[in-house]
This record gives structure tokens, C-alpha cells and sequence, in this order.
């Protein structure tokens, strides 16, 4: 029996993907932190949609959980043929100013965990084909991007990682795709930092609801760059011809002045 697995599952982007997998009649294996209310979304998904699932609560941030989330599929013989990476974690700071733990925790789930349980999982992928492969990756993956520097950089690096990949796979029959999620109000947090971004992150606001089921549709049919939503693409054309300094002075100057705002609460 095949299951589709899905990390950062407890809420936002990951939970809606859950349960748009869910609803394709996909079976889910749902992986998140300790004390997220897995057990009951588990339960939920089931009693909805009559799927098999299970969880497993764990810290991505350390390097041998990618290897012990393989381990626990095979002893339990679970078929992984769709692995969607989505756990992550970005903000909005100073970079000299941002705690030395802070900076390492995000490159650790942003980076490192994307690429370990890819490599644990190719072999995986391959003896279940067709299979598939999703990064969630940012819109901010497109520029460098001032006052969310290791955010920015890390989801390039998934971008940049995504594309090559699929090249390498695809004679393995697994489709690799990336979603680049604009703003999404997945949590108190981000609603705030939307709201405080004013029309410059409104811009690009789509619902969680939204994006996971256009990544996960799109990522069945093999599309390799997913960008939500067609005000995101116009914003990606429009960047793309401005001026290199006048893009990076107003991500800047905007990012500044919200940085700003949501230090004056």
C-alpha cells in the first residue's frame, strides 16, 4: 500500500496538503513536531476521508531524523511513492543581530533536511514508481533578499537543488517539482508579519487552502516551478526587469519597515 509523506503536517501549507492528498484518496504519513495535535489531525483525516495514516513526531533540525523517518517507514512496510518536503521556517531580522542558534536551526530544516530525507528516500522512490517529489521552496527564492537574508538564500538553495535533482531522477522514474508559496496566513505569526508588509506582501497572498492543492495537482502532472497564483507571476516578471539596485533597495526598504513595525508592538 502506498502512502504520500508529508513533513511540516501539524498546520498552514503541510496540513492542506494533508488533507488535499487525502481527498485524492492518497494514503498519508504525517510527520511534524512533538506536541502538535498530530494524533487528532490523523484521526480527523481518517474519519473524513476513510484513508490509512499514521505519524511520527520528531525534530527535523537534527541530522540523524531524516534517516530514523526512513527507518520507521520500512519497519512498518509502508511504499513511499510521493515524499513532499515541506517543514520550514523563516522571519524577518537584522542578521547581525540574529541569534547564532536561530540562523543554524533554519538552515538545518530549510537546507539539510530537505536534502537528507531526498537521499534517504531515492532508493525508496525508485522501487515504488511512479513517484514524485515536492520542495516547498519561497517567492523569495528569486532575489537575494535584505533582512531576510538565510530565509531567502536557504530557499534558493531548495530551488536551485529541486532543478538539478529532477535531471538526475527522472531515468529513476521520480518527477521533482518546487513550490514557491508567496505570503500564506498560515499562522499568527506570518498574519502578522502580512498585515504589518502592508499592500507589498498583500501583493502575493494566496490562501494555504490554495497553494497545497495547486502544488500537489501540479506536481502530479510533473510540472518542475509552481508559482501560485497569477499575481505572483506578474510580481516575478516585474522584478526581473528592474534595475539590480532598485530591486534590492525596496524588497530592502520594505522588509526594513516591517521589521520596524513589528518591533514597535
Amino acid at each position: 500500500m502506498k502512502y504520500t509523506l508529508i513533513t511540516g503536517a501539524s498546520m498552514g501549507i503541510g496540513k492542506d496538503i494533508a488533507k488535499y492528498n487525502a481527498s485524492l484518496k492518497r494514503n498519508v504519513l504525517l510527520i511534524s513536531l512533538p506536541n502538535e495535535n498530530l494524533r487528532k489531525l490523523a484521526k480527523e483525516i481518517v474519519s473524513e476521508y476513510g484513508v490509512k495514516v499514521d505519524y511520527k513526531e520528531c525534530d527535523l533540525t537534527l541530522n540523524d531524523t531524516p534517516k530514523s523517518i526512513y527507518e520507521w517507514v520500512k519497519s512498518n512496510n509502508y511504499k513511499v511513492d510521493f515524499l513532499i518536503n515541506n517543514a520550514g521556517f523563516g522571519g524577518v531580522e537584522v542578521f547581525k543581530d540574529t541569534p547564532y542558534a536561530l540562523n543554524n536551526s533554519m538552515i538545518d530544516l530549510n537546507v539539510k533536511a530537505i536534502v537528507n530525507l531526498c537521499h534517504v528516500f531515492i532508493e525508496e522512490l525508485e522501487q515504488n514508481q511512479p513517484s514524485f517529489i515536492l520542495n516547498t521552496s519561497s517567492m523569495a527564492a528569486n532575489f537575494p533578499f535584505p533582512y531576510k537574508t538565510v530565509y531567502g538564500a536557504s530557499k534558493s538553495f531548495v530551488k536551485n537543488f529541486t532543478i538539478a535533482l529532477s535531471k538526475e531522477v527522472k531515468d529513476l522514474g521520480i518527477s521533482v517539482s518546487v513550490v514557491q508559496p508567496g505570503a500564506t496566513p498560515t499562522n499568527t505569526v506570518v498574519k502578522d508579519q502580512i498585515e504589518l508588509g502592508g499592500t507589498f506582501s498583500k501583493i502575493s497572498l494566496y490562501s494555504s487552502e490554495y497553494t497545497a492543492k495547486l502544488a500537489v495537482d501540479q506536481a502530479l502532472k510533473k510540472k518542475l516551478i509552481i508559482v501560485p497564483g497569477a499575481k505572483n507571476k506578474l510580481f516575478l516578471r516585474i522584478m526581473k526587469l528592474m534595475p539590480f539596485r532598485m530591486q534590492q533597495n525596496m524588497l530592502a526598504n520594505k522588509t526594513k519597515l516591517m521589521f520596524d513595525k513589528i518591533n514597535e508592538r
